[in-house]
């Protein structure tokens, strides 16, 4: 019996779809590439993302591997997207998922990723060194919470489609100028926003100015992306969309929005924070510095340093001084070593990291500085 890790390439592209969707079909049905649209394409570059093992040429698993520029601040981080995974029903058992998840993992070490992600079940992933944590904010608004306490406006919305040029254009330069956010080329940024079977719509003000853009689910009911030219017209735009259905909706949003927190949460009927996936850490220096620069832009943080160890990683030393934030790799001993998956969820939250673990005095600056804003949109989860 032959079996081969191999990466799939243009000529197997229906090969991979009739596998994926087959698997993933038991319970509904399934359509990979309709449903991701920007990841699943008939090209040599993006079927290569996918590994796969062959017994005897035949395909019995598949994980993906698909590598995003994140934007964090000034820094960009490359993170390793991995889904797809999939086992034949006749292969389960053999091994073959854990095979190409080793290998996945492996091959984001040699090639220089910074940190990985990954949806799914928690303790199934951690056998690979995925934690469940980090932190997405979804704020409940209903019509009642708009009555009294937010104007009406004469904001306007229309779905975009693939060829409204101009508003694509609007909405990509929003999304790109965001401090955080993923890179996302502008021939697949429709793709994008309708992943998951989502809708984008463009926001215009009385003038008939675009001011935002907003992309939702099927029913309108949840929001998962909102960008707009401020957090102002970003508040106006949730309250109109929410006038116009007569129902409430959710709004999903990564911990870097904090302006539109703010102003959402003072109306909101409810509010929930959770884990914005399954992540793995390589190069923990580069990740906490990037992350905490981008927090010292959202918050004051207080001077501090603390120096961290991590179990199979080494020692980090975190400094803040005046608003400026530096991290690096450090000989010098650790005050306090933690596990990979405890220092995931005391630095990245959603819980505090008092809430995590206890925090020695010698390194209670964290308590101030955690968690940080470790979290996405889901347009670009895959």
């Amino acid at each position: 019996m032959s079996v081969d890790v191999v990466q799939l390439s243009a000529a197997e592209f229906e090969e991979g779809m009739d596998f994926l969707n087959e698997v993933f079909g038991e319970h509904r049905p399934h359509n990979f590439a309709t449903l991701l649209p920007a990841i699943y394409q008939p090209t040599d570059e993006l079927m290569a993302c996918n590994r796969a093992v062959r017994v005897d040429g035949v395909i019995k698993a598949i994980v993906g591997l698909f590598p995003k520029q994140w934007h964090v601040g000034d820094t960009v981080l490359k993170v390793g997207g991995i889904g797809g995974v999939s086992t034949h029903k006749s292969a389960r058992g053999a091994g073959y998922m854990s095979l190409l998840m080793t290998h996945c993992v492996q091959v984001m070490r040699d090639e220089g990723h910074h940190l990985s992600w990954l949806g799914g079940q928690r303790q199934r992933y951690g056998y690979f060194g995925y934690e469940k944590c980090g932190t997405t904010v979804e704020l409940n608004l209903t019509p009642d919470n708009l009555r009294h306490a937010l104007p009406e406006t004469d904001i306007r919305f229309q779905s975009m489609g693939p060829d409204d040029t101009e508003s694509l254009q609007f909405a990509h330069r929003l999304h790109q100028a965001q401090p955080s956010h993923c890179e996302r080329s502008a021939d697949m940024f429709y793709r994008n926003l309708i992943s998951w079977y989502h809708e984008p719509h463009l926001a215009r003000n009385a003038d008939g100015d675009p001011v935002a853009y907003l992309v939702a689910n099927e029913d309108g009911g949840q929001i998962l992306e909102l960008v707009a030219t401020d957090d102002e017209v970003a508040q106006e735009v949730a309250g109109a969309w929410v006038r116009q259905r007569g129902q409430g909706a959710n709004f999903v949003m990564a911990d870097t929005a904090t302006g539109l927190q703010r102003r959402l949460s003072a109306l909101a009927e409810g509010v929930q924070v959770s884990p914005s996936g399954n992540w793995q850490i390589y190069d923990w220096a580069r990740t906490v510095e990037a992350l905490l620069r981008l927090r010292s832009q959202m918050v004051a943080l207080s001077d501090g340093e603390v120096v961290l160890g991590i179990e199979g990683y080494g020692t980090l030393v975190i400094r803040v001084r005046d608003s400026q934030v530096d991290c690096q790799r450090t000989q010098d001993s650790a005050l306090v070593t933690w596990s990979p998956f405890v220092a995931m969820r005391a630095l990245f939250g959603p819980l505090p990291p008092e809430a995590v673990v206890e925090v020695p005095r010698e390194v209670a600056a964290i308590n101030g500085w955690c968690p940080l804003p470790l979290g996405w949109s889901r347009q670009d989860g895959v």
